[in-house]
């Protein structure tokens, strides 16, 4: 197999993968039309915007509900990109459970803490066509940073879905 061939299947396959990635990454929450009742979000932040892996970070972001009846905060993980891999689609999950609970309106104030997992360390050009695999499990690299774009909304106890809002954080 020639070495044009070769890479046209490389990007084949890493189209695949992104196409199944991004179809398969809807989190089954969709937002519910405005309206009476419906909370809205407004002016996400993230401090810092660039951090150290492991450090934290605070989201903020202004938010109203005139039933004042927000049960959960979720957090979302849209995308990460790193050492020129992109990740998409991790399914959101419960940042804070009522502590907003009989507010009308306010801002929403959350700590996170912000890491990159380990990834699997690269093969050489000799071992992938030996193996077949672009990876080895059993190495990892250790030290990665890269760019988070994280998504916030909001569910109420009728079960209404804010507006979705995205911020991106830089880890170092």
């Amino acid at each position: 197999m020639t070495r044009q061939a070769e890479r046209a299947r490389a990007v084949l396959r890493c189209a695949i993968t992104v196409a199944l990635l991004t179809g398969c990454a809807t989190s089954g929450f969709e937002a519910t039309p405005s309206g009476p009742g419906v909370p809205r979000i407004s002016d996400l932040r993230i401090e810092p915007a660039v951090v150290e892996r492991g450090e934290q970070a605070t989201l903020r972001f202004d938010f109203q509900d005139l039933d004042a009846n927000i049960m959960d905060v979720y957090l979302g993980l849209r995308g990460e990109v790193t050492d020129f891999t992109l990740a998409t689609g991790l399914q959101p999950v419960v940042l804070s459970r009522g502590k907003y609970f009989g507010q009308t309106e306010g801002t929403v104030e959350e700590t996170i803490s912000i890491s990159f997992e380990r990834r699997s360390a690269p093969l050489t050009y000799e071992e992938r066509a030996y193996y077949g695999e672009v990876t080895d499990p059993g190495q990892t690299q250790q030290g990665i940073g890269g760019i988070r774009v994280y998504e916030v909304f909001v569910v109420d106890e009728k079960g209404n879905v804010s507006n979705s809002l995205r911020v991106r954080v830089t880890v170092q």
